[in-house]
Order: structure tokens, then C-alpha cells, then sequence
């Protein structure tokens, strides 16, 4: 797939999906800077930003030429990053799949976090709780809303890790 005609990419899917890794092949592939919405979202010692920063911070980088913005929900702004953009690939992995590479990752470091955050600094309350939500909660049909609600946004939707594999070994 030649992504040149795409200025803004949003990466949607859940945690342990793949999103950042797929962000990082894309800039590298075309040269447009990534935000990472972990990396905005989370500080040392797993301090979260306020939302009225992340409102601002959101609303500025929509505003930008090129991007590519992989995360999710991010304070109720995935409309809005949905609408904005020219391509959204939704990786839709199974969450047997997804659950695995969360807990594979807990103590892993992720470049995607900000330098000083780490996994571990969340209790681990906080890691059940988030593994619960993805056990519990899928995004699956709030993404194929906006799909419909926006046809002029070029979607993507991968269910398999063969086929982010394909899609990735495709790209130009």
C-alpha cells in the first residue's frame, strides 16, 4: 500500500494490539512524526494528564500538516482524531491475543511511555482493572460507528496478526 497520499493516520485498537509498533513502521516508511497517547497521557510515577490538557494538547495536533497518532480513546477524543484524519487502520485483535501481550509487556520498558514511566509504577490493582476492561470492553463497534459516520476517511481494518504482518510487509 503507498502511503504517500495520507498526511494523517490514526492507529485505533486496543491495548496490546500493536498500535505502536505499526506507528513506528509507518514514520519510518514516510517520515510523518507519531504521537504517542501513552506517552502524552502518563508521567513518572504513573500520574495522569488532566483532561482539560489533553483537550488542548488533542485539538492542537489535529491541527498539524502530517501525523500519525495511534492510541485510543484518550479522554473521549477518538471522534474527533477519527474525523480528522485521511487513513485509520483499526487493529482488531483477538483479545485472548491482546490480554497475552499486555501481561507479557508489564514489565518490559515500552518506548511509546515517556522516559521515567514505567509499567510497574501503576499498583497492581490498577493492571487487573485495566486487563478487566479489555477482557470486558471492546471499542470494536464505537470504530465501525465511525466508519460509517465518516466514509470519507480511508479504513482499515486488520483481525489477524497475519494480516498486520501482510499489511506491514506491504507498505511503500
Amino acid at each position: 500500500m503507498d502511503l504517500s497520499a495520507y498526511n494523517r493516520i490514526a492507529i485505533l485498537g486496543g491495548s496490546g494490539s500493536g498500535k505502536s509498533t505499526l506507528a513506528r513502521n509507518i514514520a519510518a516508511m514516510t517520515g510523518h512524526p507519531v504521537i504517542y497517547l501513552d506517552y502524552e497521557k502518563f508521567f513518572p510515577g504513573w500520574v495522569e494528564l488532566s483532561r482539560e490538557e489533553a483537550m488542548e494538547k488533542h485539538a492542537q495536533w489535529l491541527l498539524g500538516e502530517r501525523w500519525i497518532i495511534e492510541g485510543g480513546g484518550f479522554y473521549g477524543t477518538m471522534e474527533s482524531r477519527y474525523a480528522a484524519a485521511d487513513l485509520a487502520i483499526f487493529l482488531d485483535l483477538p483479545r485472548v491475543l491482546r490480554l497475552f501481550r499486555v501481561i507479557r509487556r508489564l514489565r518490559q520498558p515500552r518506548p511509546e511511555l515517556r522516559p521515567g514511566v514505567k509499567q510497574s509504577d501503576a499498583t497492581l490493582n490498577e493492571h487487573f482493572a485495566a486487563l478487566w476492561r479489555i477482557l470486558r470492553h471492546c471499542r470494536r463497534e464505537h470504530v465501525l460507528a465511525l466508519h460509517e459516520q465518516y466514509p470519507q476517511v480511508k479504513f482499515i481494518r486488520l483481525t489477524t496478526r497475519k494480516a498486520v504482518r501482510n499489511f506491514a510487509a506491504e507498505l511503500k
